[in-house]
């Protein structure tokens, strides 16, 4: 009989065994562990196998030891849990390597695997939207091609200091456009002089944008189209009605189109990084806004319809039809609570309580959801500055040319 101090005893025990060097670090199992899966990389292995080290006695794997510990025990208990060292994304390789699916990870890590999912997207989008310019306080940013260098001067106020004035110009203009009194000069007031910076502008960026189709479709960019197409209109009434007194056309149409130019200040908002984080960060938000406009809507009108129904039996109720009786709803669950509109019975009282409670819980999800998003995108901002900064210590590197790959 084979006792532990029998060398046939021993010799079966160490035959038994399976050695590992993955990185450097040393692993050891037994075969009948790596027969659990079949099927995997391990399961697989044979003692001939091309990773076999004879003159070690142990494979050698160059990957990472860390996952591969967690997958060793996958093997031994059933329950495959990650290390929170490792990115996600290399998991997943490592996984890959090893012929284990990601779906056998234990929930109590889905949180490891998954937490660096859509960084790439999110420096793609920053890279677009914010391109970093290392060397920005020169005096102008000199890119690979002229076009790339007046894309950067006209579009990123960041690249530059004749960028930064600019901006500066655009935005004395635009207060020109919103407060037309400041210019009052007579005919050259009529002309709008701030309307032929914002017309130049805009035809040189489109002459100079990679993707002009891209450009034409950007939303803020149809809409200062329309208000410099409807300044135009209005310049040409003026004119006509100068020369011709007793012509008088009606331009109130085109005054509502007007308040288009109000999106001009976006393009100086962006100016500031903070701003333009916030804006972006709403801009990415907007699945989770709309979801939240969707669940307001609903509840106005069942709250409204609701009220009306218990309060209309009153004759002094002043919630006299279903449509004010949203509008008291919407006001009630917004907790601006005018007052001029108010339920009387006892029911529609208790009705007004659970529409205003309704209200208070719904409010802070849409500042949770930006707040979030904002806060990602600032401390990737953050980051992604940082190692600009890092990987051009000492160089003045030509900029590439930027184009937001989605513009609102």
């Amino acid at each position: 009989m084979d006792t532990p101090n029998n060398p046939k005893a021993i010799t079966s025990t160490m035959a038994d065994q399976v050695h590992f060097n993955v990185g450097g670090t040393r692993f050891s199992t037994t075969w009948a562990t790596l027969q659990r899966i079949p099927n995997s990389k391990l399961g697989r292995l044979q003692e001939s196998g091309k990773e076999m080290q004879q003159e070690h006695g142990e494979f050698f794997f160059d990957r990472n030891p860390a996952v591969f510990g967690c997958v060793l025990d996958f093997y031994r208990n059933g329950v495959l849990h990650l290390p929170e060292t490792v990115c996600g994304r290399q998991i997943r390789e490592e996984l890959g390597f090893w012929d284990i699916s990601a779906g056998l990870v234990s929930s109590c890590c889905w949180r490891v695997l998954y937490k660096d999912d859509g960084v790439d997207k999110t420096m793609a989008f920053l890279d677009m939207e914010l391109p970093v310019f290392p060397n920005s306080m020169q005096l102008f940013q000199k890119a690979e091609k002229m076009s790339s260098t007046i894309w950067n001067l006209l579009e990123y106020p960041s690249s530059s200091v004749m960028a930064k004035g600019y901006m500066l110009f655009y935005f004395v203009c635009v207060l020109m456009s919103v407060i037309p009194d400041m210019v009052d000069i007579g005919f050259l007031h009529i002309l709008n002089l701030a309307n032929l910076v914002f017309l130049l502008d805009i035809l040189i960026r489109f002459v100079m944008s990679p993707n002009k189709v891209r450009f034409i479709f950007s939303v803020i960019n149809i809409l200062d189209i329309l208000a410099l197409m409807a300044c135009v209109a209005t310049l040409i009434v003026s004119i006509v009605e100068l020369i011709f007194p007793n012509i008088h056309l009606s331009v109130q149409a085109l005054g509502v189109v007007q308040m288009f130019k109000y999106v001009r200040f976006y393009r100086v908002m962006k100016a500031n990084r903070a701003l333009a984080l916030l804006l972006l960060a709403v801009y990415k938000s907007k699945r989770a806004l709309l979801l939240y406009v969707s669940i307001m809507i609903v509840n106005c009108v069942f709250f409204g319809i609701l009220a009306f129904g218990f309060d209309s039996t009153s004759e002094y109720t002043s919630l006299n039809d279903v449509p004010s009786s949203i509008y008291w709803a919407l006001v009630t669950m917004t907790t601006i609570g005018y007052g001029d509109i108010c339920p009387i019975t006892i029911a529609g009282k208790v009705i007004a309580v659970l529409c205003g409670m309704s209200g208070l819980v719904l409010l802070p999800l849409p500042i949770s959801a930006v707040y979030q998003t904002f806060s990602t995108l600032y401390s990737r901002n953050r980051d992604r500055e940082r190692h600009v900064t890092d990987l051009h210590p000492n160089q003045l590197a030509a900029v590439p040319f930027h184009q937001p790959t989605k513009v609102i």
